[in-house]
């Protein structure tokens, strides 16, 4: 995106949150971050966080808005849960498990396939990977966000080519 397409951005934004106040700072944090991105992308999970969110957004939020869009994020915890319960019925041990998402897989292979499949205490083991899920999916979307979005950010050369009146 350029400035003028950040700004229409913000100016939405700003409209459905009468009370927020966008400085010029705020404009070039969010250019900063979002600079990468397709507008109709960015303008989707704007209209996404005004249709969910009582607060204005950051642009982690707007960041995790497209990633979700894109599939890049990793599934609820629940989700994932139900998709390994699912594989366990379809191949127990006999078949390598094909998961809709990478996390889950990861997951499964810190836990262990056969572990999971051998386990006679059900309710011990989902705990067990819904938390150590959680904690994973954390750092993978952070690793994943940073990948597809994030080309070394820097908000004093934002600043700079704002001043400048470059279109960065």
């Amino acid at each position: 995106m350029n400035k003028h397409e950040t700004a229409e951005i913000l100016g939405y934004l700003s409209a459905a949150y009468p009370n927020a106040k966008v400085t010029k700072e705020t404009a070039i944090v969010f250019h900063d971050m979002l600079k990468e991105l397709a507008q109709d992308r960015v303008y989707e999970a704007a209209k996404e966080m005004v249709r969910e969110s009582e607060f204005f957004p950051s642009p982690a939020q707007l960041l995790k808005s497209v990633a979700r869009s894109q599939g890049l994020l990793s599934p609820s915890a629940t989700v994932a849960w139900q998709d390994v319960l699912r594989q366990v019925q379809i191949n127990g041990t006999r078949a390598i498990p094909q998961f809709a998402h990478d996390t889950t897989a990861q997951v499964v292979k810190a836990v262990g396939w056969r572990d999971i499949c051998m386990s006679e205490n059900v309710d011990v083991l989902r705990s067990n990977f819904l938390r150590m899920y959680k904690d994973m999916a954390v750092d993978i979307d952070r690793m994943r966000l940073a990948e597809a979005f994030v080309s070394a950010p820097n908000a004093l050369e934002g600043q700079k080519a704002l001043s400048e009146g470059s279109e960065g």
